[in-house]
Parts: structure tokens; C-alpha cells; sequence
């Protein structure tokens, strides 16, 4: 009972946060301990944010103590500043690259954090570039490296460096999917989307991103490879719902089902999208396509809900370190549980993926 007064009350000030409406207030008022588990577990998600915004809509009467606010306001503080140190960070990466004439796409992150109300109030992560080409992926790998620093191949044929502090990521591929006789759709689709592709302007700068159709199909794949691995946290469900309402008018998007049905993942994006609209509180108009009926979703949210972002943050899987995070343990056990659980929702991807990530990683 006293975990359902949790969860019901987190659900509430993030439905409310996200999209910028009174909360249900049936769980409210809280005590101390249950305001400490509701804040520790919106940390725990990464969208501690978003549940302050939510926590503001209340009536004053229902507010946790004092001493929680100010520590909230504290977080939030920090995570604002962060996200203006990643922009000036990527107006200085953007300009390095236009130098040398050199093509770049932000993906995910500050462009998706652009969908919010406040894009400031989304916890930023790593910083994506995908390329259009792999001349220009090789070009802008060999520039970093001019410039000194380790720039590191990883798994899925991707690589990463720390760049002023955050780590940069660049990648040869848009979409995440793994299976390889798909290679050719998404290489032509991408080429096909780079006319519809936005902008996004971050200090002064111009910074192309993806089209609203590859940032549909960009995150929501994502989310659908770190569930074949190691879980992922509530806030990528956010971004895919920020995504949904702020592009769902775009006559393009109402080709993602077909898209979906090609790829071979359209009954997880059913699932997916359940989520967004019974957890989130997202109106199922903002959809690209209908919600099957009777779609329940709950096992794949109590999924998030034990891992936290990217499953270090507890469940059956993880172990006490040193340090505040946890780690991994039993990985070969835990990748198989997430196969046989997400296999008959995606099963072309369940199967590829474990193979081309190891592929990918010996190609390296």
C-alpha cells in the first residue's frame, strides 16, 4: 500500500510537470518520508526536474517540508546550469565542424529537450552527432583526434570522447536497428528525411537536427536497445511523448506505422506508446497511429521502475558498490530475462542485436 501512495503521488507530479496542468491530487497529502521516496525515486528516473514542476502546480497546503524543497531547488539549480555549460559546449563542436565543413546532425538530447516547456528543466546525458555519410563519420572522428584527444570506437559502431567535460558521442547510424537486411531502407530513408531536417538555434548558432520522422524513430528505437540490454530510465519515455505532441500535426509522421511494420517492431511501439498515455498522461490524439485495445504495458514500466536510468540504479541485477551507483552483475543472466520478455514484441531485433553488438564490438 505505501508503494502504491509512492508511485501513484510520482505519476501525478510528473504527468503535471510534463504537461504543465494541476495534478490529481487524491494521493496528497504526504508525509515527510513518503515526500524523501517520492523525491529519491524522480532522481532515480532522471526526471527530478520535471516532478518539481509538477510539485509547484500543488495547492500550498499539500507542499513537502521545507528542508526537501530547498534541496530540490538546489538539484534543479545544478541541472540548469549543466544543461547551458552543454550548449555553450555544443555551439563550440558545431563550430568546429562547420570550420572544417563537415556535416553534423545533434541527435537526441538538447533538440528533444527543445520539445519541452522548459528545455533547461531536462536532465542532459551525453552529446550525439550522427553524420550523413561515413566520409564525413571518418572526417569527423580524425578531427577530434587532431585535436589531441582519445577519441574511443565503441559497440554498435559508434565512438566517444570527453569534450570539456561531457562525454561526445558520434555515430555512423540515425536509427538504432540492428538487423543488418535493413541496412539499406534506413541508409535511403535517412537520405530521403535530410530535406525536412530542423534547426535549432543554441547560442547564436544554427544546429541541424534530424527530421521529426527520424527523431520519432532516432528515440524510440533507442529506447527499445537499452530494454534489449539494461534497462533505461523514465525520462526517454518523456522524451518520446515531448516528441509525439510536439510533431504529431506533421502529415509525415502518419507514415511511422508503416515504417514500424517494416522495421519489425510496431507491436513494441504499441506497447511503448501505452505507456506514454497511461503513465504520462499524454492525449492519445498525439499519437502518429491508434492504441490498440486492451495494450497493457505494466510489465515493461515495472521494468524502469526497479532498473532507474539504464539499469544501475537497483533490482536483481544490480550490486552495491563504493560509490552512490550501483553495477551490473549476472549480465549473460539478465540479457537473457530481457530477450525471452521483449522477443515476441520485437523478435527480428531481440535476435539481431545481441549479434551485432558483438559483431561490431571485435570489428573494433
Amino acid at each position: 500500500m505505501e508503494l502504491n501512495v509512492i508511485y501513484k503521488s510520482f505519476f501525478a507530479l510528473l504527468s503535471a510537470g510534463l504537461w504543465n496542468r494541476k495534478p490529481d491530487c487524491e494521493c496528497f497529502p504526504l508525509t515527510p518520508e513518503q515526500w524523501e521516496r517520492v523525491y529519491k525515486l524522480a532522481c532515480k528516473q532522471t526526471v527530478e526536474c520535471t516532478v518539481y514542476d509538477g510539485m509547484l502546480q500543488l495547492p500550498d497546503h499539500f507542499f513537502p517540508p521545507k528542508n526537501l524543497i530547498l534541496k530540490w531547488v538546489v538539484t534543479v539549480d545544478a541541472i540548469e546550469k549543466k544543461n547551458k555549460q552543454m550548449n555553450s559546449t555544443i555551439a563550440g563542436l558545431s563550430d568546429l565542424f562547420t570550420k572544417n565543413r563537415i556535416t553534423a546532425f545533434l541527435m537526441k538530447g538538447q533538440g528533444v529537450a527543445a520539445c519541452y516547456d522548459n528545455p533547461l528543466h531536462r536532465l542532459c546525458g551525453d552529446i550525439d552527432w550522427a553524420f550523413p555519410d561515413r566520409e564525413s563519420y571518418v572526417s569527423a572522428n580524425q578531427l577530434i583526434q587532431g585535436q589531441n584527444i582519445n577519441i574511443e570506437k565503441q559497440a554498435g559502431f559508434s565512438a566517444d570522447y570527453e569534450w570539456n567535460g561531457f562525454v561526445v558521442e558520434h555515430h555512423r547510424n540515425m536509427i538504432d536497428i540492428s538487423n543488418p537486411f535493413l541496412s539499406n531502407y534506413l541508409r535511403r530513408l535517412q537520405q530521403q528525411e535530410q530535406v525536412r531536417s530542423n534547426q535549432l538555434e543554441i547560442e547564436g548558432r544554427f544546429i541541424l537536427l534530424p527530421s521529426p520522422l527520424l527523431m520519432h524513430l532516432s528515440v524510440n528505437t533507442h529506447i527499445l536497445r537499452h530494454l534489449l540490454s539494461f534497462g533505461i530510465s523514465i525520462r526517454q519515455l518523456c522524451d518520446s511523448a515531448r516528441i509525439c505532441n510536439q510533431y504529431h500535426q506533421r502529415p509525415e509522421i502518419q507514415s511511422l506505422k508503416t515504417i514500424y511494420r517494416k522495421l519489425g517492431i510496431y507491436h513494441w511501439v504499441q506497447l511503448l506508446n501505452s505507456l506514454l498515455v497511461n503513465y504520462l498522461g499524454m492525449p492519445a490524439e498525439s499519437l502518429p497511429f491508434p492504441l490498440k485495445a486492451h495494450q497493457n504495458a505494466d510489465l515493461m514500466m515495472k521494468d524502469m521502475l526497479q532498473g532507474g536510468s539504464f539499469g544501475f540504479f537497483g533490482g536483481p541485477f544490480s550490486k552495491e558498490t563504493d560509490t552512490p551507483q550501483l553495477q551490473r552483475k549476472h549480465v549473460w543472466l539478465h540479457l537473457t530475462v530481457r530477450f525471452f520478455r521483449y522477443v515476441r514484441f520485437a523478435p527480428w531485433e531481440a535476435c539481431w542485436f545481441p549479434l551485432m553488438h558483438t559483431y561490431s564490438h571485435f570489428r573494433n
